[in-house]
């Protein structure tokens, strides 16, 4: 597949989600957070939400440069990963949009660089590297850091 043919069906999935939607994945990050510590949660849930509304937003106006193949079966591992998560279903609508289109399009890191983990530890950016704290850690199988292009910090 094509970056071009990924783009368009990833912009067709972003122009369907609504501010109803939005809502609901907000809903989902509250209830999906309820076990972070209190001084944590607020600031994860913000940051994800702001996050997955301006992928959503630059989705939706991205021009690629240049066109390339996409790794078909990467991809496919990545919607199977979301699809098999025990997560909200507007989540998942909304996690098949804008992590196929960070980690193929943009080729940025899934979580927002200003993320504070805990221990106070955040993506660093050096040049054209990424670079997080818990890409090694994370080894549940619904993580999706095999797929992010962070490496290890």
């Amino acid at each position: 597949m094509k970056a071009t043919e990924l783009l368009k069906k990833l912009k067709e999935e972003a122009k369907n989600f609504s501010i109803y939607d939005i809502a609901k994945v907000r809903a989902f990050l509250e209830r999906d957070a309820k076990y972070l510590p209190k001084n944590y949660r607020e600031k994860y849930v913000n940051k994800m939400l702001e996050h997955f509304l301006k992928s959503l937003k630059e989705v939706k106006e991205y021009k690629l440069k240049e066109d390339y193949e996409i790794d078909e079966k990467k991809l496919k591992a990545l919607l199977d990963r979301i699809e098999n998560s025990d997560y909200d279903e507007t989540f998942i609508r909304l996690s098949k949009i804008v992590c196929p289109f960070l980690v193929f399009i943009a080729k940025k890191p899934i979580h927002p660089l200003d993320l504070e983990f805990p221990g106070g530890l955040k993506i660093i950016k050096k040049g054209d590297k990424y670079y997080c704290p818990v890409k090694e850690k994370q080894k549940n199988q619904f993580s999706l850091c095999p797929f992010c292009i962070c490496q290890p910090l």
